[in-house]
């Protein structure tokens, strides 16, 4: 909550994508989240319902950077809060993000 006040990891009112850099090399991980009733993340952002987790090491900042860009993206995509809201499951909020239409980054 600290760091949220110093530098908000908020895109929009429902939208949110915390990040950490840790020690190491060669290491990335990513997890998405949903909650329906929403996530208090500060005053100006009280109902945060897509979270992207991102950690990685700073070797593979670029590769974070892409990451970045495809989440941007797959969130402009049209439909994409109602088709998120509504996923059914696990596998359908996974095949939200996976199989979307995206330019895809060399």
């Amino acid at each position: 909550m600290g760091r949220e006040t110093q530098y908000s990891t908020v895109l929009s009112q429902t939208l949110a994508v915390p990040h950490i850099v840790i020690e190491g090399q060669g290491k990335f991980e990513m997890v998405i989240a949903r909650c329906r009733p929403g996530i208090r993340f500060s005053d100006k952002a009280p109902s945060i319902v897509t979270v992207f987790v991102l950690v990685g090491t700073r070797d593979l900042r670029n590769f974070y950077l892409r990451v970045l860009a495809a989440i941007a993206y797959i969130v402009q995509t049209p439909n994409f809060d109602k088709e998120w809201i509504n996923a059914k499951n696990e596998q359908a909020l996974k095949d939200i993000v996976l199989l979307s239409t995206r330019k895809r980054m060399q």
